[in-house]
Order: C-alpha cells, then structure tokens, then sequence
C-alpha cells in the first residue's frame, strides 16, 4: 500500500489517527525535501556548465584536440 493509501484509509477511521497521518505528512515532507535538495544539486551543477560554457569549450579543444 502507498503512502496516500494509507492516509485515507487512517483518515477514514477518524480522528483516532490523527498523529498516524500527520507522521505520513511529515514523512512524505521530508522525502520530498531530500529530492528537492538533489534537484538543487544538479542544477548548481548545470549552472556551473553553462557559465561560461563557449570558453571552456574551446578551450578543451584547443588543448586536446589539435590535429
């Protein structure tokens, strides 16, 4: 059973499961939180490519590509 599943399955029995589906919630936060910080990474990286990419470029070729 998925996450959602099993919060409205919790949320369907009423208010007794009140703390089990806002530890789903904040479960689901924290994960969605770590893949957020990993498309934050990739991004920087992606940045970091693209500054001054036609320079380094032909700089990379200029040193290893001479024929």
């Amino acid at each position: 059973m998925n996450r959602l599943s099993e919060y409205v399955a919790l949320f369907q029995q009423g208010t007794r499961t009140v703390l089990s589906r806002k530890e789903i919630l904040i479960d689901q936060r924290n994960e969605l939180a770590k893949k957020i910080a990993v498309m934050q990474n990739t991004l920087a990286k992606l940045d970091d490519n693209i500054d001054g990419y036609e320079e380094k470029m032909l700089k990379y070729q200029d040193e290893n590509l001479k024929q």
